[in-house]
Order: structure tokens, then sequence, then C-alpha cells
């Protein structure tokens, strides 16, 4: 099942951020997880609003513990985050 996996960054966070990229991109980069699409979110002024991605898992609780396990999350930088089942209804995901 497809999960879309959303964190919203507090303000004033961008410093820390620079400081836990190596660790969030190896999150990201876990073999045994199926990202199918990952990128930040951003503002009208093109600042950092925060992450999204679409993960494929087995269950809504080990989605919800991908995100529990990002460095950005552990590290308290977001200010919110959802967990979401997501159905593609239009277009498709390889």
């Amino acid at each position: 099942m497809l999960y879309v996996l959303t964190g919203m960054l507090k303000p004033g966070v961008e410093a820390q951020l620079v400081a836990h990229a190596d660790a969030f991109n190896e999150h990201l980069s876990q073999p045994f997880q199926r990202i199918l699409i990952a990128g930040a979110l951003r503002g009208r002024d093109n600042e950092r609003k925060g992450f999204m991605l679409i993960l494929e898992a087995e269950s809504y609780e080990r989605a919800e513990a991908f995100l529990q396990q990002s460095p950005l999350f552990r590290a308290d930088l977001y200010e919110r985050v959802d967990v979401s089942a997501y159905a593609v209804q239009l277009g498709r995901l390889e």
C-alpha cells in the first residue's frame, strides 16, 4: 500500500537542517524501503517549508515508524507531521 508522509518544519530551523543533511539522506536511501518520490515543500518565496514523500509500506504502522525514525523527526524540527494512506486515482507511480 502507498502512504504519503509529510513533515512541516518549525520556523527558524534552517541551520539545523544543514547539520542533519547527511543523516537525513542516509535515512531516505535505506535499501529495504521503497520510496516512489520524495522532495522538499517550498513556500511562495521559495523558502523550505517541509518535506513530503510517497512510500510503499506493508502497513500504516510501518509508514509511521519510517517517519519517526527520520533524523529530522528525532531532532524535533517538525512543527507537524502526517501519515496518510494514498490511493492513486489518476496517473501512475512506478
